[in-house]
């Protein structure tokens, strides 16, 4: 058979290869532009810089500062009146601590947890464990205590308000002054795990003559701390209320929500109160601003609850908006009621199982029914 062999004009040699391997190490030194992240383009964003709260940053002076931050005269308890209310509970401490250990025992959510610090033996590297995070742990049992809480009161009551909660939804407030401190804007937005709204506001703590009373008290001094210290610095991104259901006829109630502490640095019970408060605070101005009209707040003041939970404890709060001028020209102040670090239940540490609940503190778990049902 006759055929012809296939011969290549130019074959692949050793001196291709060198030529090829000298121009990708000319094209390697060559210098490149530098890849430059570009800056974020967000449909809401503004060019105007603010101070902001989100609840991330501790308060270094505690309750005062919150105090001088909100323009709030702040009162150590829940009133006799609000307590009176819950003199005859009959939600049994069973049903309390399987809604605690619900949260702790039960969930059967697997996530990697962080790694333990030891601040003792700090070089100890301690194996990474799987459960359920801190924080879903204490949402579900603010939850599973909210739903008993007003499910009691729809049996006990002839009250025919239905309570709206929603879960996890976006909060945020804006003022357009930090008052006398600065003239920059205060913005105040974070995400409760529970909103509860109700079709009525809620009747306010302090009549007129009180708040007149306050008024005539000063508010804490901080010196030398600047009482925006711990804001941090950030852009306007929502220049109105952002609530739940902005468009429904509704009233804010409260919010709820829970936080984990940090192994290396906890924070302290003022800190931690003062993180409620200012919380309550922004649900307060959320709900003055909602609409676009104005609110006359000296004849309606706002009333917002607030409960916190962290490590097994409460804090409670209340907190009454008289005015949204926090300058120190106007006289009128706001009045903050504060239940700090009350003991609930003793939790055990996030890599440990809580199987068993001896004790639940009955006195914390009537403030918090007193809370919520004072409407």
């Amino acid at each position: 058979m006759v055929f012809r062999k296939y011969r290549p004009a130019k074959q692949w040699g050793k001196v291709d290869t060198r030529v090829f391997k000298a121009i990708l190490k000319a094209r390697n030194n060559r210098r490149m532009p530098y890849f430059e992240i570009p800056p974020a383009q967000h449909p809401l964003y503004h060019d105007t810089r603010c101070y902001l709260f989100d609840g991330s940053i501790p308060m270094s002076d505690g309750v005062d500062q919150a105090a001088v931050l909100s323009k709030a005269i702040v009162r150590e308890g829940l009133p006799e009146t609000v307590l009176h209310s819950v003199a005859h509970v009959d939600i049994p401490e069973e049903k309390v601590r399987d809604a605690i250990l619900h949260g702790e025992k039960y969930d059967p959510t697997l996530e990697k947890l962080p790694r333990r610090f030891d601040p003792v033996l700090f070089w100890v590297a301690h194996p990474r464990v799987h459960g359920t995070p801190v924080t879903k742990r204490l949402n579900i049992i603010l939850n599973n205590l909210t739903r008993a809480v007003l499910f009691a009161e729809i049996r006990n009551s002839n009250n025919s308000e239905h309570i709206r909660l929603d879960r996890d939804e976006p909060l945020s407030a804006m003022l357009p002054t930090v008052g006398s401190l600065a003239q920059s804007p205060l913005v105040l937005r974070f995400q409760p795990h529970l909103t509860l709204q109700g079709s009525k506001p809620i009747t306010p703590w302090a009549n007129s003559d009180e708040v007149e009373e306050a008024n005539q008290s000063p508010l804490p001094n901080v010196a030398p701390l600047s009482p925006e210290i711990d804001l941090s610095s950030d852009h306007i991104y929502n220049d109105t209320a952002v609530i739940a259901r902005p468009k429904a006829p509704l009233s804010l109630h409260g919010i709820m929500w829970s936080r984990e502490q940090s192994q290396k640095y906890p924070w302290t019970k003022e800190q931690n109160a003062a993180n409620a408060i200012l919380h309550t605070f922004g649900a307060a101005v959320a709900e003055a601003t909602r609409s676009s009209s104005t609110r006359d707040l000296k004849k309606h003041p706002v009333v917002v609850k607030g409960v916190q939970l962290c490590d097994g404890k409460l804090d409670l709060v209340t907190f009454q908006l008289n005015t949204l001028d926090l300058s120190s020209a106007n006289p009128t102040k706001n009045i903050a009621w504060l239940e700090k670090g009350c003991p609930l239940y003793k939790p055990k540490p996030f890599y440990e199982q809580l199987t068993d609940l001896p004790h639940v503190n009955m006195d914390t778990w009537k403030k918090f029914i007193a809370l919520l049902w004072n409407k």
